[in-house]
């Protein structure tokens, strides 16, 4: 006979109550919308601390029926779309290329780039930086990144955590790629800048923007308790370009894609992603979407960072804009009621 030996106690930064309403909504959604899947994230910026990580398809331990399902928010890479496009012009704005009033025309509403045609839903004509982010025009954001140019691009990505494995232990953990092949072309410049050409996980593009919320600083996020003391960070943009693109994100909810985000009790600031999926025949399949939400939530605090997408939505119903911001708005509600209590 052997005497056993304890096990160690192993304790998480999730908060029970948050984690249930992210997979309350979350699975809600999924199924509302005939999805194949989705994830949604919730980072205390304060504090460094995730406070949930949901994933649905999900494995109940306690089913006869249970099947191992993988979570989505940390091993999933995906091209991420217009979310992409704050954190591209926060790095023009930092590298002195562009400037918050400066104005772009995206007349006649669509460029022509290495012999492939980038267009908008209609011609916006002249649009500032901050009505480019909440219109979320293509040709204004391809302008932009021929602007900064793929060097500035990458590196500015970088800054901000992607293409970079996330500091928690996971197994099996996405950290995503950047197109940076030599003789890179003008229209795959312009794909990197709207987020294509490229992946990264939910959990990576939830700290990236928790950037804006921190005063330019990226946490490293903890999930494990255990001699946690503080995050690391890493000044990555400058305090007013922080602010600069947050104004931006304020116009996204109140006169661009986000409107299904707002709050009753709360400001909040966010950006939308509607992404094609690669079809397995090359290219990408026109019928299969990844349809994306972050938002910084309260404005007055900026304690929270939540990141929610649906993987596949229906049809009918498959735009950032009308599936993942309203999902956003339900979790945040909850949430927020909760930690105000």
């Amino acid at each position: 006979i052997q005497e056993a030996i304890q096990g160690l106690d192993t304790r998480l930064t999730i908060d029970s109550r948050i984690q249930f309403y992210a997979y309350k909504h979350l699975s809600s959604f999924v199924e509302a919308n005939n999805a194949k899947g989705g994830s949604a994230i919730v980072l205390d910026n304060l504090s460094g601390e995730i406070l949930a990580i949901a994933s649905y398809p999900s494995y109940n331990p306690n089913s006869p029926k249970r099947q191992i399902k993988r979570n989505r928010a940390l091993v999933d890479a995906f091209e991420p779309g217009s979310i992409i496009k704050p954190l591209a012009l926060a790095k023009g704005i930092d590298m002195g290329i562009l400037s918050s009033n400066q104005v772009i025309d995206t007349s006649p509403g669509f460029i022509n780039l290495s012999g492939r045609m980038i267009s908008d839903p209609k011609n916006y004509n002249n649009l500032t930086l901050n009505e480019i982010i909440a219109k979320s025009s293509q040709v204004g954001a391809s302008k932009l990144a021929l602007q900064v140019g793929i060097d500035g691009l990458i590196s500015g990505y970088k800054g901000f955590g992607l293409s970079k494995p996330p500091n928690i232990f996971f197994p099996g953990i996405a950290y995503g790629v950047i197109n940076s092949r030599q003789n890179i072309t003008d229209h795959e410049v312009a794909s990197i800048g709207f987020g294509y050409s490229m992946t990264a996980s939910s959990l990576q593009l939830a700290q990236a923007y928790s950037v804006f919320a921190n005063d330019g600083y990226l946490k490293d996020f903890k999930i494990f308790i255990d001699n946690f003391d503080s995050s690391f960070e890493q000044k990555v943009i400058r305090s007013d370009t922080a602010e600069d693109i947050l104004d931006s994100l304020k116009l996204v909810i109140s006169d661009g894609t986000g409107s299904l985000a707002k709050l009753k009790n709360f400001e909040v600031a966010g950006k939308t992603g509607t992404s094609h999926k690669a079809s397995s025949r090359g290219g990408y399949d026109q019928s299969k979407y990844i349809a994306s939400f972050v938002g910084i939530a309260p404005l007055k605090s900026r304690r929270l960072t939540i990141f929610v997408s649906i993987d596949e939505p229906g049809l009918n119903n498959y735009s950032g804009g009308s599936v993942a911001a309203p999902l956003f708005a339900a979790i945040a509600s909850d949430v927020l009621s909760y930690l105000d209590e």
